[in-house]
């Protein structure tokens, strides 16, 4: 058993929650020190709302969410978790691997044959060795595609 994804991917996940919260308050801040937010919160209050919102919105809606928290490679089978779930994806039930790209920021996507838990696609962000390295991020969702592809009895 190997761990094949990024190790802290929880962690950065919250770093970019915390991020955005702390921009929030940053921009609160001054309107609470000089008293507008007392004396009209409504005035202050409106442009926070609609900046929470989207940030929650864009958040919620960039693949960068989606990405699972920990994949483990246990020889027939990946052990997939994000949050308190846990799937037991067979290699038999994958369809494709490839090599996904947001803002420069690169991941492993595992198609599925079939709806899990966790969703028809497993995202995962390629242990840190190998984030600046596109060429070793390709070979890895090639070998987990040879992988599925034995595992359903066909062509390597």
């Amino acid at each position: 058993m190997q761990v094949i994804s990024f190790k802290d991917t929880r962690m950065l996940k919250r770093g970019v929650w915390f991020s955005a919260a702390a921009l929030i308050a940053f921009v609160a801040v001054p309107s609470v020190l000089n008293g507008d937010w007392w004396r009209d919160p409504v005035v202050s209050a409106v442009p926070l709302i609609i900046m929470g919102g989207f940030w929650v919105h864009f958040l919620r809606k960039t693949p960068f969410y989606s990405v699972v928290d920990e994949v483990v490679d246990c020889d027939d089978h990946l052990k997939v978790r994000r949050g308190g779930t846990e799937e037991v994806i067979p290699f038999a039930s994958i369809s494709t691997v490839e090599v996904s790209t947001y803002l420069r920021m690169h991941w492993v996507r595992c198609r599925l044959r079939g709806p899990t838990k966790l969703g028809n696609q497993v995202d995962f962000l390629p242990q840190a060795s190998l984030w600046g390295n596109l060429g070793a991020i390709q070979r890895v969702a090639l070998t987990l595609t040879a992988r599925a592809n034995r595992a359903r009895g066909g062509i390597q």
